[in-house]
């Protein structure tokens, strides 16, 4: 485990979330889903615990969260397309062939879905009940597979047919806060990538997005406010700071980049009541205390 670690930090940037999980870029859903199960088992911090992990634990864990964050990204459509066309020049020519091939499929699936959608929606009368619930049985197929984009369309049409019914109603709402979630994870990952190539101003960019589209996302705040610190960006850095204090007040993390904020703009007072409050409830925080005693 420890030579599969260190392989892992060796390559680090350079690895797909396709080689990450083990799998070609043509696998289907179902092989996505049970490689991130496999290797889950073996990389969860739980798997290891009451072990001396030493300087292993912090790496274990960092890429324990690398291989749910490719799982995320890989399981949705819409994000695996994503990801693809944003990595081309990371994937192999094979890898590449295999996107553009499933790209392709996908097209004509979409195709070919959307003219039953079309014939089903010139359903007359009573029938038109019937279609609707075709129409939410695919929708419910499609998300399954992690094909959100072609299940909302589906439910769309269903709600069109029969817009009085409540169970499509609250599948359409159920589908598109999952949308919101998987896009906000998607740019999630992305952010990562780029802070751990040091493109701070891409990172924060990234990690802002991911916000916008989830306000509750915490290390979306936090990612943030840490890119605009080492991009020598105060402001912004006491700001996405003062985002993820709000989200959690008990984590030091936030508080400290605050108090760096303040002193890098000459806020010593702020930066000095921020260390306070950090250190009342973290006595031993060693950074706090020596920025602390720096002022």
């Amino acid at each position: 485990m420890q030579r599969e670690l260190r392989d892992l930090e060796e390559r680090g940037n350079t690895l797909t979330y396709y080689e990450l999980l083990g799998i070609t870029a043509d696998a289907d859903g179902a092989e996505i889903r049970r490689a991130y199960l496999t290797k889950s088992k073996r990389f969860h911090p739980d798997a290891w615990y009451g072990k001396e992990l030493g300087t292993y634990g912090p790496v274990l864990g960092k890429w324990f969260q690398r291989l749910a964050g490719a799982y995320q990204v890989l399981s949705d459509d819409e994000s695996r397309a994503a990801y693809d066309k944003d990595h081309v020049g990371k994937l192999s020519e094979k890898e590449r062939s295999a996107v553009e091939q499933r790209e392709l499929s996908r097209v004509e699936e979409e195709r070919r879905a959307r003219e039953r959608r079309e014939r089903l929606m010139h359903t007359k009368g009573f029938a038109r009940l019937g279609a609707a619930r075709r129409l939410y049985e695919e929708a419910i197929a499609h998300a399954e597979k992690g094909e959100r984009v072609q299940a909302i369309s589906a439910i769309k049409a269903a709600r069109e047919l029969d817009p009085n019914r409540k169970e499509i109603q609250a599948k359409l709402a159920e589908l598109e806060k999952e949308q919101a979630r998987a896009r906000a994870q998607s740019a999630l990952a992305s952010a990562r990538e780029r802070e751990d190539a040091g493109r701070w101003h891409e990172a924060m960019a990234a990690y802002s997005g991911a916000f916008q589209l989830d306000g509750h996302l915490y290390s979306a705040a936090l990612g943030a406010a840490r890119c605009a610190l080492e991009d020598n960006d105060p402001r912004n850095a006491s700001t996405w700071a003062a985002k993820a204090v709000e989200l959690s007040a008990d984590d030091p993390a936030p508080k400290l980049i605050l108090a760096k904020a303040f002193t890098a703009m000459n806020m010593k007072a702020r930066a000095r009541s921020e260390l306070a409050t950090l250190l009342n409830k973290n006595p031993d925080h060693k950074e706090a205390k020596a920025l602390l005693k720096a002022l």
